[in-house]
């Protein structure tokens, strides 16, 4: 009774075994037809002219395709050194003491922290490392910034564009942390000087992201040669790591005290609504209307898989998420004291789990259907609902702080 199907399959294996085998043969014959000049007459006995120039315009032709794609597609195609573990490599037990007497600190209060380094700190010049060390950094290569040879924006395509994107979200989320250190945390109570290796930190961090050494077809960007986008990021690691060896010889301040905390978590709060928002909008193609009484056309889609703009914004989400996991471990060790004295920990416990769960979210292919779709998910919607726990959280924390 299986007797044809066992022979369908035999049929068919011998057919794909038959394939891949050729495929060697006929790759040699490939590059053998590319490199080959020609002869020099037809069979007909014509002289073919021009055959040089038609062999260097070949030759040339994929010269250049390989040189504009390969760096491209080998940087573009997966995140090296992406880790969910790897804020395990700075967090640990704190040993910031108040800054006191027995310190070379003025001015501190009995909750500025000093002589040993910032976890918080640290964390951020992990991030920045992963950025730009790690990793090449996408958003300001002249090949991804020209699209498909300038014909099409890789945004708009489905491909070699997600590393741009999660690259995108991380930054937003380091330079969040880099304004509150430098604003907030890293001096005393606003009444002491701005820390000059923060200040410039942040400032290194605000760089246009898309600028490269040169702009030649980018009108919004200086033509150069400047400074790319990659190379002032890396100085603000040596501005970070300046600042907490200073701390760490008890002669710079971190003041880690209940409002400070209260006013990072706000601009989080902040950041991850506007993040939910933009997810939020995207996926949904039909809203209800109260003054129409009626469901009317939504601001985003449901085109699913065939949404070329749904894998940005999760994407962007996801590295925003991505270094959040990494952030929120570092600042629960650097503000310690106040999470003990209020008593936070189950709460903080819940947000790293929701922050650590949406980072984790990690589709093959991102897609925009339905939220009730039967068949094409809603990855979009699954985000934001993770991105909006989280929030929920944060808010939750301020709330408690301000008691």
């Amino acid at each position: 009774m299986f007797d044809p199907v066992i022979d369908f399959l035999r049929a068919a294996f011998v057919l794909a075994v038959a394939f891949v085998t050729s495929i060697p043969g006929k790759v040699v014959g490939f590059l053998r037809r590319l490199v080959s000049i020609g002869p020099a007459t037809l069979p007909d006995g014509t002289r073919r002219r021009f055959r040089h120039l038609k062999w260097f315009a070949k030759v040339s032709t994929v010269v250049i395709v390989v040189l504009y794609m390969g760096p491209l597609v080998w940087h573009a195609l997966w995140i090296r050194g992406y880790d969910l573990n790897y804020p395990a490599a700075i967090v640990r037990a704190s040993h910031l003491q108040q800054a006191n007497d027995s310190t070379t600190v003025q001015q501190g209060t009995k909750d500025t922290r000093t002589c040993d380094r910032s976890q918080l700190v640290d964390m951020e010049i992990k991030l920045i490392d992963f950025m730009v060390n790690e990793n090449a950094w996408m958003p300001a290569m002249p090949q991804y910034k020209l699209g498909f040879f300038n014909l099409v924006k890789w945004q708009d395509t489905p491909f070699l564009d997600n590393k741009a994107s999660f690259q995108h979200g991380v930054l937003f989320a380091v330079r969040r942390t880099a304004v509150e250190l430098s604003d907030v945390i890293g001096r005393v109570r606003g009444t002491s000087a701005v820390d000059d290796d923060l200040q410039n930190a942040r400032g290194s961090l605000q760089y246009d992201s898309e600028t490269w050494w040169i702009n030649p077809l980018d009108d919004s960007r200086p033509f150069g040669p400047v400074q790319p986008a990659s190379t002032s990021y890396r100085k603000s690691i040596e501005l970070f790591g300046r600042y907490n060896r200073r701390l760490e010889e008890c002669t710079a301040v971190l003041d880690a005290r209940a409002d400070n905390l209260r006013s990072f978590f706000d601009r989080i709060a902040n950041d991850l609504g506007s993040v939910a928002d933009g997810l939020t909008k995207r996926s949904m193609g039909e809203r209800y209307d109260p003054k129409a009484d009626a469901y009317v056309e939504g601001e985003g889609n449901d085109r699913g898989w065939f949404d070329m703009r749904a894998d940005n914004l999760f994407h962007e989400a996801s590295g925003t998420m991505y270094a959040y996991h990494g952030i929120l471990q570092a600042a629960r060790k650097d503000f310690a004291d106040v999470i003990k004295t209020r008593q936070l920990e189950d709460v903080w416990d819940r947000l790293e789990r929701n922050v650590a769960e949406a980072a984790a979210l990690d589709p093959l292919i991102v897609a925009n259907g339905k939220r009730d779709g039967f068949l094409i998910p809603d990855h979009l919607a699954v985000m934001a609902e993770n991105v909006l726990r989280a929030r929920a959280n944060v808010t939750e924390i301020g709330d408690i702080l301000d008691r």
